[in-house]
């Protein structure tokens, strides 16, 4: 994945103040888009 360097930065403070990995929060940030996606109605 690429992101810029103060992109960068805020995944690492984050993972840093969270004691988690970047995998985990990214993976749950993935996970918080399947969600909050509009259903389609097939109209």
């Amino acid at each position: 994945m690429r992101c810029s360097d103060e992109e960068y930065e805020i995944l690492v403070e984050h993972c840093k103040q969270t004691s988690r990995t970047q995998n985990d929060v990214i993976r749950e940030l993935i996970r918080k888009l399947k969600k909050s996606r509009p259903r389609r109605t097939g109209l």
